[in-house]
């Protein structure tokens, strides 16, 4: 039968050959994939380029934007606090940042952690290039802080429900709040939290664009329909400065598998002298509630329960799957977007390696 013929195994041949066919299907520029188990990253490979159309080949050492995988960073620095008694999932907005409470909306007073997380705390989305942002202080610490203060002083985006709490909306200004909780707790701003926490996970994790860290770094793409846009370091295009740490953070490719990899393994329970989270916190941040968890997305695809954490300002993308009952993960991160939630060649990737794992070959005959 066919089915038999279908090995399981994902080689790093098997990685190069999918790779390729990516970029000749999809006309992308460079595309790094890798699988892994709780104990190790079992094969990687990276194919293309830096810029589409050019021959400086990208290398395991460039940095890949990761978009809004940079919420699930902001989970597991907070999830490593909760593990520390240092914070509660359940902690008032205004519990550590009291100053703001005077001039806030009422209706936020019961705002916690977990429901900024959840998207569920009624912050205004500023998903779109159509909201406008205050004046703030320019290159100030306190830039940001404004701008949480602004958003607790607009009346909430959605209708309280009868138990007070708010419906899901997705907000990336509510990860905002979280950056500055985060912050206020640990005594330090949000480049030197980032920093600390990628020392303390042994990997480099930079603020902005590639190529705004060197010129020799990856450009990002935006794919249209009509055509395929490169955005050099000087083109004006950026996320939000007051909104960054929803999304604008780069990693490289055998940085964020590792990255991918330590939640596999707390996933998983498995034996680790520093575990970047404890099973049970991991667990609540990647399956503590149905669908959308604590900035980490989840499901089940053929009776194969999952996570997913995926990425994209609209030039790179990233997306994790993780499969604990499996012990398996996979890593993709490719320097070109389309504008928004949904990449073709990341669905197609995914769907090729998922199904090889699983042995679900009727996925993979196209």
């Amino acid at each position: 039968m066919i089915s038999n013929l279908f090995s399981s195994r994902i080689s790093d041949d098997y990685l190069q050959k999918l790779a390729r066919r990516a970029i000749r299907k999809f006309s992308v520029p460079a595309v790094a994939i890798s699988v892994m188990d709780s104990r190790q990253v079992l094969a990687a490979h990276l194919e293309g380029v830096r810029i589409l159309d050019g021959s400086d080949p990208a290398t395991i050492n460039d940095f890949f934007h990761i978009g809004s995988c940079a919420k699930s960073i902001l989970a597991t620095i907070a999830g490593r606090l909760v593990d520390e008694e240092r914070l509660q999932w359940e902690t008032r907005i205004f519990d550590v940042l009291p100053e703001l409470e005077a001039d806030s909306d009422p209706a936020y007073r019961r705002v916690s952690l977990e429901d900024l997380f959840l998207c569920e705390a009624g912050i205004k989305p500023y998903t779109s290039n159509g909201e406008e942002f205050p004046e703030l202080k320019k290159d100030d610490e306190t830039g940001r802080l404004q701008f949480v203060s602004f958003l607790l002083q607009q009346p909430p985006s959605v209708p309280q429900k009868e138990n007070g709490k708010f419906p899901h909306l997705y907000s990336n200004a509510g990860y905002t709040i979280i950056s500055e909780m985060l912050q206020r707790v640990l005594g330090v701003s949000y480049n030197e939290m980032i920093a600390t926490f990628a020392g303390q996970l042994g990997e480099q994790i930079r603020p902005g664009w590639p190529n705004r860290i060197a010129e020799d770094q990856p450009w990002g793409h935006i794919i249209t329909s009509r055509q395929t846009i490169k955005l050099g370091p000087d083109h004006e295009y950026a996320l939000p400065d007051p909104i960054a740490p929803a999304g604008d953070l780069s990693m490289t490719p055998p940085g964020f598998s590792r990255y991918i990899q330590a939640h596999l393994a707390a996933l998983c329970g498995a034996e680790d002298e520093n575990p970047i989270l404890e099973n049970s916190t991991c667990r609540k941040i990647h399956f503590g509630y149905r669908g959308f968890a604590l900035g980490v997305g989840n499901g089940t695809l053929h009776g194969v329960e999952f996570s997913g954490i995926n990425g994209s300002a609209g030039t790179f993308f990233s997306q994790a799957i993780l499969v604990p009952g499996a012990d398996f993960a996979l890593a993709i991160m490719i320097n070109a977007g389309s504008g928004g939630a949904h990449m073709p060649v990341v669905e197609w990737l995914s769907t090729r390696l998922m199904a090889k794992k699983f042995n679900w070959w009727w996925k993979a005959l196209t």
